[in-house]
């Protein structure tokens, strides 16, 4: 009777598995055309909302050093914001640059930067505007007033809740409200309205837009299940469960009137003697008839199937596994990386967060916060730049070519040449811009090498 009801539970389990997975198939899900459900049998989502990505961000190491790793990287310092284009960035400080530096100072910069981290966990991210104008959080900026900080916000805090509807309007199909659910100190929420022209999106916060983090969940996925599976089997063997086996003439229910309990009861007992034989150094099991033997798997070496993974994490976020891992296997290799990793956050800064910033400067503009400007240029220093020992060596090579060259012709490089080898300015650029230490000119002007 007690078999019957074990095979109607087994089967009753299968069928209902089955048709959860049949439940679960959608064409859509996958690459494999021939096995629709391979990603459920994987374990991975078909659709990924902001909590998926966010937990990712929150307990995956990967993950979250992938993140951090490329912000830190980008925003390793803060932009300079210029009046005109590069060829003026010696020239003397303007008077809307002095008023730039006031409003967009180093605490609007770090706003900055945590709001760029959180969009590249959650596909977009709010930078919430402190305008100290008297208005209300829900009415437009009316009038020029200094804008006193910003406030970084997730994803799933900042929503858009009404659009423009009118054809004719510039800002056709653009939100024409937000609601920003505040968190309180003691642990409750509140929504907010605000208006446009007090908060600015990072990001894009189009239903078809492509996270940061998408590409390489799956492949995070597949390492959370290396990792604890790995975990899992050094801890059972750590955890030294025991086996022991009977020789067939013995009778458990001896054993079981013996100790003066039924068979089930029986069980307890051993697992009583299990847990002191495991939690004593000096302990005896005394067995008569019986064989005992930890119960060992061996364990696979996750290593080979790990890097699979993370390789594809780290083709998917674009960082070099070395770079991601802090793992280094040769001077020369792990130099080649850093200096990939350093372009490709010196091309995100240059291609995606200058245009961003002076969107951000241009909706300052809008609101009257700063002045109209003709034209504007945000520049960034190389992150690729040889530090000051290494171009002094470039100077010292450059200085030895020229004693060969001098045997037997003119020298190879100029004087000016080897002076801004060794990190310094020549004469030309001297006259365009002064040096840190002389921040004022004769009128009084400061220059833009003050900051």
């Amino acid at each position: 009777m007690q078999e019957n009801m074990k095979l109607a539970v087994n089967h009753m389990v299968s069928d209902a598995i089955a048709r959860a997975r049949m439940s679960l198939v959608n064409p859509t899900m996958g690459l494999d055309a021939k096995r629709s459900s391979a990603w459920c049998e994987y374990g991975f989502k078909q659709d990924l909302t902001f909590e998926d990505l966010y937990k990712l961000f929150r307990r995956g190491g990967i993950a979250f050093g992938g993140v951090t790793k490329l912000v830190g990287n980008c925003w390793k310092t803060s932009p300079q914001v210029i009046e005109g284009d590069k060829a003026d960035k010696y020239k003397k400080e303007t008077a809307w640059e002095a008023s730039f530096k006031k409003y967009v100072n180093k605490r609007i910069w770090k706003a900055f930067k945590e709001a760029d981290q959180k969009r590249l966990v959650g596909r977009y991210a709010g930078l919430i505007l402190h305008i100290n104008d008297s208005g209300k959080w829900h009415e437009p900026v009316t009038k020029s007033k200094l804008l006193k900080k910003a406030t970084p916000a997730w994803a799933n805090a900042i929503k858009p809740t009404d659009w423009v509807t009118d054809i004719n309007s510039p800002n056709y199909g653009q939100p024409s409200m937000w609601q920003y659910t505040e968190t309180l100190p003691n642990g409750g929420t509140r929504n907010i309205n605000i208006h446009p022209d007090r908060i600015f999106i990072l990001g894009d916060y189009s239903v078809d837009a492509i996270g940061f983090l998408e590409p390489a969940y799956n492949a995070f996925v597949s390492l959370e299940k290396v990792e604890g599976g790995s975990g899992e089997s050094f801890l059972k063997n750590a955890a030294r469960q025991l086996n022991i086996n009977y020789e067939k003439e013995a009778s458990l229910d001896e054993m079981a009137r013996m100790y003066g309990v039924d068979i089930a009861g029986l069980q307890e007992i051993y697992n009583e003697v299990a847990r002191e034989i495991n939690a004593g150094n000096d302990s005896v099991l005394v067995t008569k008839g019986a064989n005992v033997s930890p119960m060992v798997t061996a364990v696979s070496d996750p290593t080979p199937t790990y890097n699979v993974n993370l390789q594809t994490a780290s083709a998917a976020m674009d960082i070099p596994s070395k770079i991601l891992v802090g793992m280094q296997t040769g001077e020369r290799a792990s130099t080649e990386d850093q200096k990939y990793f350093n372009s490709r956050c010196q091309s995100r800064r240059e291609s995606e967060l200058s245009f961003e910033i002076e969107d951000f400067i241009d909706h300052l503009i809008n609101i009257k916060v700063l002045d109209p400007i003709g034209e504007k240029t945000v520049i960034w220093d190389d992150l690729n730049e040889q530090s000051s020992t290494e171009k002094l060596d470039s100077a010292e090579k450059m200085s030895r070519i020229n004693q060969t060259a001098l045997a037997t012709s003119e020298p190879v490089f100029s004087v000016e040449e080897i002076r801004e080898a060794a990190g310094h300015k020549n004469d030309s650029e001297e006259l365009l811009g002064e040096t840190d230490e002389d921040t004022e000119d004769k009128d009084g002007d400061k220059t833009r090498n003050e900051s």
